[in-house]
């Protein structure tokens, strides 16, 4: 069953086109990959699709019901969030406040990055549960900075999460990497589909 529609979604900052009539499908349960160099469009596409970046054009399906135009949060209520790049502080994270961090940055933003400082944020169960999820809970006071890229731990990481019910849409630069977990790959340069 198709999960996401995207049709003709163009997106211009100031007069360049970063993204040129993008259209692509996911079906529900899938990992879907949009690949390209650095500067392609998959994060503009990616933030267009949640509601935090204004697009000037085009059509967003998901899950049957037409959400054009709706707002961040109603697209999250609905199901469609983006995980992932979020502004950090100028000072040195340790992993469990970079959760901290993320979990809340949709809500308050910036202030976030203070609130996961806060006495008592490391420890918090639900944050605590996300690291053990992801095998990063003896790593929780480690600064962030200092963990390595650990490639075949999120390829299976992102399985589970589809094995748990999400349909995924990343982005990676690099084909090879897109295509070792992703059930289907497009390839963005400048905005456009390639491939």
């Amino acid at each position: 069953m198709r999960i996401l529609e995207v049709v003709g979604l163009t997106c211009r900052v100031g007069r360049v086109a970063v993204l040129d009539a993008l259209s692509f499908t996911v079906e529900e349960g899938e990992i879907f990959a949009l690949c390209g160099p650095p500067g392609a469009g998959k994060t503009i596409g990616l933030r267009c699709l949640t509601g935090s970046l204004p697009f000037e054009s085009g059509r967003l399906i998901y899950d049957g019901r037409e959400i054009t135009g709706t707002d961040p949060r109603e697209r999250a209520r609905q199901g469609l969030v983006r995980v992932g790049e979020i502004s950090t502080p100028p000072w040195s994270l340790a992993v469990t406040e970079a959760i901290t961090l993320a979990r809340r940055w949709p809500r308050w933003g910036v202030l976030s990055a203070v609130l996961a400082r806060w006495p008592g944020a490391d420890g918090r169960p639900r944050d605590v549960a996300l690291l053990e999820r992801v095998g990063l809970a003896a790593d929780a006071r480690r600064r962030r900075d200092a963990l390595s890229a650990d490639r075949p731990g999120m390829a299976a990481l992102i399985t589970s999460l589809r094995a748990a019910g999400a349909t995924i849409v990343l982005t990676e630069r690099e084909p090879a990497v897109a295509e070792a977990v992703a059930d289907r790959v497009a390839t963005l340069d400048r905005g456009a589909l390639v491939r």
